[in-house]
Parts: structure tokens; sequence; C-alpha cells
């Protein structure tokens, strides 16, 4: 539950802005198709393309949605109960209508009908429409292998309070899924009546979800005789010469990723639209990654993010070469796939499908897949493979706790027993990806030395774009002049990732300083970059002029349109409120905060915005109310017990009280060296040195750059007369921070005692 909540908060910095009045035309500048776009409907395409129709009948594609009936619905609607965490949910029919009794959001019991089925295999969900319009995806599927219902969070109870209960807006068919598993889909909602009427010109994943319209292509073809050769060639996407931009057509649905731009069409520039979630989150302290510090999969990233960082990728390698466009099953099974391309040649007279590769006997372990490409189930029985392609790196799970596919089988064994037998059968020598691995693993940890060896990177230009990016943001958490050059010097980089990645390094910054390095960016090719500079330079767009102020404004319509894109999100609101506060119109800012959370109550980056505006504003009570309502709703959130303990530690009467949030604060933030920092003061202001020692110290182990921590060290330990370890962290403090009379104070008064001491 904690990652899926977190993959929310993670778009905020790119998927919100500062919302800023807006008199002009939204702008849009990419017209992927200039020519006529309407949807012709696959009827129209297998009157010439019969067997690719036919392929595709029964695909996954096909049934990725359909409406429910006899033939459709793979569930036992037969009057059958499941229980799961004490609620007891009833399938039924009543006539052609499929029922389910379950939790609503009131906690209550409540019939559903079905609206639609959703998926084919190894699952099947199905949704529910409310009386707004939204539909929701119910909490219980139907296993098809195993034939039985289960719980989609089998390990939690998901209570009516959570922002993953299936009636909330974290599982709303509408904003979450609708994309993916219909054709020309259209999200429509009314803010005022807050009603959703979203459309879609197909129900399932037809012919135009990844060919694009077909309007303009028919009328080609309509000609006597069809004249292919014209300016616009086929008037589709092309899929088959560009081998990325085939890639980049499947990744709109197979990647995990942010919506930066609307409008997105079949052929069209992927990045122009979205940004796939990298190694390290868009947004800093958004909770933990989603891949492993080597690049491998952990949570749930759908297929893209992996695949481009492969050899495979940059060799030219497309989705097609592996899987049948149409049926979207593989063109083979077992290694018989893989053999088609990885057979002797002259340039490379290795054999792999044979003992003499594999070292297995004859099984499981001689699939390429097994070794390469292992698998990690989601959603319960859904099985999914990295498409990264590495080789096993056991030697790599000895150093930084990765996962490999050698233990995988062989779970009973341990990673330095797999990681020997790979030496002896392959060589000592490893892939260059034993370096970039540790480097993220440095870097995740704060390592000072990490810093320049992310530059090197960012610079290498044979390293993956997603790596070089994730580098970028990785850089965030140091303020070296090194990384910050590197971040400008990328602003130039040919891919927009890349640059949107530098402009994110360069937010974290002074602005004033970096403002002349991002102002070309608000003209750049690409609408992911424009719109993430006009979002960085809004806070400090008072002072330009000319051309500049020209270029702002056009990239601020486009940002304008992103939002309008998605009024039913309580983020949109939440920037909102962001530009009310940026201009002081406070009111304002209350406002679209508490519309925010009228849309979604739960929205927890909401009531700490609107708490922290209200302490600004020494409304401590109001501030209090609404974080023991987040810390009421989500106990997990360590930033709840650390904002509500700091506001209650001001009160020197209620010093204890606060203490308890602080340490809740520390235990669930266990890498946040400032919640253990101002838990330790706590204690130690308590008279409880000993565990407020404890606390300190865990700070600047966590940050040993930052000099308070070591100071505070040093005066804790002085007051209790530990003078030799004292006078250590004084010295380091003074290192730290030369210059500091404070601190030089404090060290001589240390060494003055220590010398007396002795």
């Amino acid at each position: 539950m904690k990652k899926l909540l977190i993959a929310v908060l993670a778009i905020l910095p790119v998927a919100l802005a500062i919302w800023l009045p807006f008199s002009g035309k939204t702008v849009l500048r990419e017209a992927p198709f200039p020519y006529r776009t309407e949807y012709v409907g696959r009827q129209k395409c297998m009157q010439c393309h019969a067997q690719q129709g036919k392929d595709w009948l029964g695909s996954h594609h096909d049934r990725a949605m359909a409406l429910p009936a006899a033939e459709t619905v793979r569930g036992d609607f037969n009057d059958i109960e499941a229980t799961f965490y004490g609620v007891t949910s009833k399938m039924s029919r009543e006539g052609d209508d499929y029922l389910v009794t379950t939790e609503n959001q009131k906690g209550q019991a409540e019939t559903f009908k079905v609206k639609y089925t959703f998926g084919w295999e190894p699952l099947q969900q199905y949704l529910v429409e409310f009386p707004d319009g939204r539909l929701q995806v119910l909490p219980l599927c139907w296993d098809t292998g195993n034939q039985k219902w289960f719980h989609i969070y089998p390990n939690e109870k998901i209570a009516p309070e959570d922002p993953l209960h299936w009636t909330r807006s974290m599982q709303n068919w509408d904003h979450m899924c609708a994309e993916c598993h219909s054709t020309n889909v259209q999200k429509k909602f009314d803010l005022k009546t807050r009603h959703f009427s979203t459309s879609f010109s197909e129900i399932n994943v037809s012919c135009e979800a990844c060919h694009g319209p077909g309007g303009r292509h028919v009328e080609l073809a309509n000609q006597n005789p069809p004249n292919w050769e014209t300016s616009e060639r086929y008037a589709l996407a092309e899929l088959k010469r560009e081998p990325r931009k085939q890639v980049e057509t499947c990744a709109k649905c197979h990647s995990r990723k942010t919506a930066t731009f609307p409008g997105h069409q079949p052929g069209a520039d992927f990045y122009n639209h979205y940004l796939i979630e990298l190694l390290e989150p868009w947004a800093p302290e958004a909770g933990q990654p989603v891949y492993h510090v080597d690049g491998q999969i952990d949570d749930e990233v759908y297929v893209h993010g992996s695949f481009i960082q492969s050899k495979m990728y940059h060799n030219g390698v497309r989705c097609t070469d592996c899987h049948n466009a149409h049926t979207a099953r593989l063109h083979v099974e077992g290694n018989a796939l893989c053999v088609r391309c990885h057979t002797p040649k002259p340039d490379n007279p290795k054999v792999f499908d044979t003992p003499e590769h594999h070292h297995h006997p004859p099984g499981k372990g001689t699939l390429c897949v097994e070794c390469h490409m292992p698998e990690k189930t989601y959603m319960v029985v859904d099985p999914r493979r990295d498409h990264s392609l590495r080789v096993p790196r056991p030697d790599l799970s000895v150093r930084l706790g990765t996962p490999n596919a050698c233990n995988k089988c062989h779970a009973d064994k341990s990673t330095r027993w797999a990681a020997e037998w790979v030496e002896k059968w392959y060589g000592p020598e490893r892939p260059k990806d034993h370096f970039s691995a540790q480097i993220i693993a440095a870097a995740r940890n704060n390592d000072p030395d990490a810093e320049e060896k992310l530059v090197g990177i960012v610079k290498d230009k044979e390293a993956s774009l997603f790596l070089r990016a994730s580098s970028l943001l990785l850089l965030r958490r140091y303020a070296g002049a090194v990384g910050s050059r590197a971040a400008r010097e990328s602003l130039a980089d040919q891919e927009p990732i890349i640059r949107v990645a530098a402009l994110a390094k360069l937010s974290e910054g002074r602005l004033s300083s970096e403002k002349k390095h991002m102002l070309p960016l608000l003209r750049d090719s690409n609408a992911s970059v424009r719109t993430e500079a006009a979002r960085i330079l809004s806070s400090i767009s008072r002072g330009l002029d000319g051309e500049d102020e020209k270029d702002f404004q056009r990239a601020r319509g486009e940002l304008q349109a992103r939002f309008q894109a998605h009024l039913d999100r309580p983020e949109t609101h939440l920037a909102m409120a962001i530009e009310h506060e940026g201009l002081e119109r406070m009111g304002k800012a209350v406002e679209a905060y508490e519309l925010s959370l009228n849309i979604d109550e739960l929205f927890v980056p909401s009531r700490f915005n609107l708490a922290t505006l209200y302490s600004r504003q020494n409304k401590s009570r109001e501030a209090e109310v609404l974080l023991r309502e987040i810390v009421r709703l989500r106990r997990d959130i360590g930033q709840g017990h650390y904002s509500l303990g700091l506001l209650i530690a001001e009160n020197p009467e209620r010093l204890e009280e606060a203490t308890e949030h602080l340490a809740q604060a520390a235990d669930l933030m266990p890498r946040h060296p400032r919640a253990q920092y101002n838990c330790g003061l706590a204690l130690w202001r308590q008279g409880q040195t000993e565990k407020a020692e404890l606390y300190l110290l865990t700070a600047y182990e966590l940050a040993p750059q930052n000099p308070d921590y070591p100071f505070s060290l040093a005066q804790l330990l002085a007051q209790q007369g530990k003078w030799k370890t004292a006078l250590n962290y004084a010295r380091i403090s003074v290192n730290l921070a030369p210059g500091d009379p404070q601190r030089m104070q404090l060290y001589r008064q240390i060494e003055m005692s220590y010398t007396q001491q002795r």
C-alpha cells in the first residue's frame, strides 16, 4: 500500500506547478496528424486488413475491457461468498446483471452492479459506476488460473478511510486506468457538478489505439487507385521504419509514467507528453524508488523503463521483434524465440542454447528468460518479466543486496555461493553496470564521494538515457558546484528526459542564479521541457521582459493545458493554492486547499500545506487540527508525526507529548536526518541524554556534512563530561563550518576542559 500511495505523490513536482492566471489562448504546438483525425473503428480497418483483424480478435488487447455477458465474465457469480479481513463479499446474478455486495465507503454493505469487465487473464477485474459518473475498480478479482476470488491487497486491510480503498480516487478508472484499456479515451470532468462523462470510441484496445485515427488513411485507400506516395504516406503512425517510434507507441501504456502534456496520439513523441519513472523519484522525499540500484524492477513499472536500459533497445530491437503486434503473444515459445537472433555469426561465434553456456541440465534452468528476464509477481497472480535483459549478477547481490536470477531458483543457497559459480563459469570479469550500481547505491546513502561519480555517469554518452537522467535526479542530494555544472551542460542534451532531469536538479538551487540558463528551455522543441521550465520559473517570472516574457507566456499556456486536463485531481487544486500563496492571496490559497480536500479528503499534501500556511499565520490551533487529522488518517506517514511534534514543541509545557510524535517520526523515517536530530534535541531537553545521544549520532551518520549535528553532539557529550569524544565532534563541526565563532568557542572550551582532565 505504501508504495502505491508514494507513486501518486511522486508525480507532484512534475505534474503540479504554480497555477498562474492566464487570459490568452492555450497553446498546443504539436500536431502529429495535420490531416483529418477522425476515428473510424476497427470494422473499417478489417475490410482491408482481415488477417490482422483475425489475429487481434481474442487477444488481451481485444479483451482489455468489455460489457458484462456470459462470454466476457470469467468470475463465478453463482451466489459465491468470499471473506477478506472480516469483510464478506457476495458475487451473484440477477437476470442479465452481475452483482457484487461488498463494503462501501462508509464501511457498510452495499450491492453494486458490474458495468464492465476489465482484463482477461491471469486475473479479471470488474468496474462499477457511481452516481457521479465515475467508474471504480472493485477490490475482488477473479484468478483465472486457480479459478477463485482473491483480494487485490491480500496482506493488509484496506479500510474505507484509506486512500487505496476501492471507492476512492486511487482506484478511479477515469484517471488511473482508462487511457490504456480503451481507444480514443477522452476524460471529461465537470468541476461545477463534480460529474464524470468520460468517453471512448471503442471499448477495448483496438487498431487505432496503436496506429492512430484512420480517417485520412481510409480516404487515401478509397482513391482509385490508392495513392500512398503522398507526403502523408499512409497517414498513420509510422511503426515499422523507426524502432524508437514503435517502442514509444507501446510505452504509452506499458510504462510507469507521469503525464506532462495532453493530447498524445500514436506516432507522436512520447516524451512530449510523458516522463517515465526513473531510478530516483521525480519528487524529492517522495518515497521509496521503484527500481533496485542496478536498474532491476522492484515495484510495478510496466516494462518500458526496464527495456530502455537494455542492450537490445540500444541496438534497435523493437517490441514486435519478440511479440506479435496483433495477437500480443510471443512469436514462438521458449528458447526458439531468442535463437532467432542469438545464433553463431562470423563476428560472434558464441553458441548460447547449449550446456556450455547455461551450465544447467535440461529443464527450467536452460530457458534464456529464467536467467536474463527473471519474473516478479504483481497483483497477486500476475508474473511480469524484467525487460532489461541483463546477465545474472549475484556478485552485486553480495555487495548491494540486489536480487539475482540465480538465487531466485536456488533460494536455499547464499548469494556468495551463486557469485562463486558464475565466476567459475564465466571468469572474473563483470560488465560495466557493476560500477554504476555501486554509485547509485552510494548516492542513495548520501555518500559525499558519489557526487563526482554521478557526474561521470551523466556525461557518459554510452550509458542509457535512463541511467543518465536518474543520475541527474540523484544529484539533487548534493549542493556541490560540480553537479550543478553538469546539469547546466545537460540542458543542451539531445534527449528531452535528460533536459527535464537537469531542470529538476537546478531547481533545487538558487533560481536567481540559474535563471539565465533555464530561460532558453521555454522555447524548447519538447513540450515536457517547456512546461517544466515554465513551472520552475513561475516564482521568479515577474522580471521577465521582451522575448523572454513572450516565451514564458506561451509555455505557461501549455502548462495551463496540462492542468485543465486533470481538474478532477486534488493535485491540480494544490497547485492553484501554491500559486495563491506565492502571490500572497492567502484567502484564495485556503479556498484552493479546501477544494483539493473536498475532492479527496484524504489527500495528505494539501493538509500539510494548509497546516503550514496556518502556522505561518500564527493559527497554531487550526494547524494542529489538520496535522492531527493526518496522523489519524495515515499513521504510517512519518512526516505527519514530525510536523505535529514540531508544532506542539513550541509550547514548553507540551514537550513530552511532542517528543512522542517526534520519536514516531524518527522510527517511521529512519533515513531522515532532521527527524532523528529533532527527536534527539527533544529528549535532551527532558534529560534523557542516553537516548538523545543515539538519535543525534544517527542524524550525523546520515548527513555527515551538516555541521549542526556534530556541534550538538559535542555540546551534549561535554555536558556529561565525556570530553574526549566531545572534542572530536567539536573539531568536526569547526572543520565543516570554518570561521564560525560559536563553533570555535565551543571547541576551545572543550579542549581546555579535556586538557585539565588529563
